[in-house]
């Protein structure tokens, strides 16, 4: 979910929070969780706020953060929502790779929709620097303050670092490029294959995943019950490989609509990532950025989409249709089940 127009539907196009959790595994199994009231929920929609007053919005989120927050997305989007006016609003405040050290803080948000039929129709996106008031300071690698009117709020992003999978094994011709940490709470593990020149995300399962799976007829499918996110279960490689995502997650631009927007961007310098994607996407190569940001494109960038998007179970029978084409463990069949459109 990427500022207020990014839909997964731009998945084989360019893909251009939320609330604190705990950053690892043993942090997160020692939290208590958060709990939401209907109360807030009536009484937020009663309230009034200027939408159309981007440093408005600003302001009226600012002023409820408390004094430090996490950002786990990896494309350091620190995602949040409220209702004002009748109405629920979605946005984020990114602390961009590539502009963040400039001072530059990047705000979007939109309606979100809850019946689905105008969701985006609204919408609006800033950069904030200091003639806004707003400034954004670098205090190490991971953590930034944010001051704006004699308040100061730290950023903590996710330090998730670089480790490779331990559980899961790598394919013949497979290189780890580097982490995901998706708005979902699911962590992937990037990875390329060199010899089909394609990208596939594995469920990183070194800590205990936030999911509980639902096991498909075939025995080869499984189903996450909170994200709908779709796996096959590659067990001669102990592993779980995204196939596909529910479309109307990928339709409403919410925390499931996939991992396309979340690349390592942190560790851009240490993945080469710019140097993977030209060759998956050929055509992007010489006009991109070390992020994958396209150059003439500002806010756009190249979207590792190489799974499905899927509208019901029966949908999700390709992975054996794969297996009868091609043999189960070759580079050819993890490109069959997990399509790019790039």
């Amino acid at each position: 979910m990427n500022k207020f127009t990014s839909f997964a539907l731009a998945l084989v196009l360019v893909a251009s929070a939320g609330w604190s959790q705990p950053a690892d595994a043993q942090s997160a199994a020692k939290s208590k969780g958060t709990v939401s009231f209907n109360q807030s929920f009536v009484e937020g929609l009663a309230g009034t706020v200027k939408l159309d007053d981007e440093m408005a919005v600003f302001a009226h989120v600012f002023n409820t953060l408390p004094d430090k927050v996490t950002v786990y997305p990896t494309e350091n989007y620190f995602y949040w929502s409220f209702n004002a006016n009748g109405r629920t609003i979605w946005g984020n405040f990114r602390l961009d790779a590539g502009d963040r050290d400039k001072g530059i803080l990047n705000l979007g948000y939109f309606e979100y929709d809850e019946n689905g039929k105008f969701q985006d129709y609204d919408g609006w996106d800033k950069a904030i620097t200091a003639k806004d008031g707003v400034a954004l300071k670098k205090v190490s690698r991971f953590v930034y303050t944010v001051t704006y009117k004699g308040r100061t709020v730290t950023f903590q992003l996710n330090d998730i670092g670089m480790a490779p999978p331990k559980k899961a094994k790598l394919a013949e011709g497979e290189k780890y490029i580097g982490p995901v940490f998706d708005e979902s709470g699911v962590r992937f593990f990037l990875v390329f294959n060199k010899k089909t020149n394609h990208f596939i995300y594995i469920v990183n399962e070194d800590g205990a995943p936030p999911e509980t799976f639902k096991v498909l007829k075939d025995k080869l499918t499984v189903i996450g019950r909170r994200t709908g996110f779709a796996y096959y279960l590659d067990q001669p490689n102990t592993r779980k490989i995204l196939i596909a995502i529910n479309g109307a997650n990928a339709r409403r631009n919410n925390y499931y609509d996939g991992p396309f927007d979340q690349l390592p961007d942190n560790y851009a310098d240490q993945t080469n990532i710019k140097k993977y994607l030209e060759l998956a996407y050929p055509h992007v190569k010489g006009k991109i950025n070390k992020y994958g940001v396209l150059k003439a494109e500002k806010g756009n960038r190249v979207a590792i989409g190489s799974y499905h998007i899927y509208t019901s179970e029966d949908q999700l029978n390709f992975v054996a249709s794969c297996a009868k084409t091609h043999k189960s463990t070759t580079a050819k069949f993890y490109a069959c089940i997990t399509p790019d459109g790039g």
